[in-house]
């Protein structure tokens, strides 16, 4: 008993409201919404929104939103998720062509490069397609993106983007407008 007397001593002394439990800070914010080739951002309005120009008769267009995250000012470890949403999707119909797969190859006989045009994959069934992509992760010094795809027969529409950071519960909006 007298070698149990110490450790119930040492036991309880400590309780939950004496643990320091530092707080986290967290700075979450979107930069931009870039061009096609990566190097700029969109316009924007006087109404913070964002304007994409599209290209006619074109299928997917993909673009980049970059933003960041931090916590107590510094690059997050281990990295932090981002929830993506959008208000706009397409149909790809069953029958439809998604994609065209060509394979090329240096001919182990004849030593020529090859290019083949394989067959096609087609759609099996009718599928809602996003034009985001739903998570993303930080990376370095907190740099976060994701990657939207509108469709030509967008033109005209508003796309909302919706960011989520689920710890802190912060979210952000981003509004682009389709041309």
């Amino acid at each position: 008993m007298k070698k149990l007397l110490p450790l119930l001593i040492l036991f309880s002394a400590c309780t939950k409201e004496d643990e320091y439990i530092p707080q986290k800070e967290y700075t979450f914010t979107i930069d931009s919404v870039l061009t096609k080739d990566g190097t700029r951002s969109l316009p924007k309005d006087s109404n913070g929104f964002y304007h994409l120009s599209l290209m006619r008769n074109a299928n997917q267009q993909p673009h980049r939103i970059t933003g960041r995250i931090l916590v107590n000012g510094k690059e997050p470890y281990p990295v932090e998720k981002i929830d993506w949403e959008n208000n706009m999707f397409w149909w790809i119909r069953k029958g439809d062509t998604t994609a065209n797969i060509t394979k090329a190859y240096v001919n182990y006989f004849t030593g020529q490069f090859t290019i083949v045009d394989m067959p096609p994959l087609i759609a099996s069934k009718d599928e809602l397609v996003p034009t985001i992509n739903k998570t993303s992760y930080s990376g370095t010094n907190g740099e976060i993106n994701t990657i939207i795809a509108p469709i030509s027969e967008m033109i005209g529409d508003t796309m909302i983007v919706k960011s989520k950071h689920s710890i802190s519960n912060k979210i952000l909006y981003v509004k682009i407008v389709l041309e």
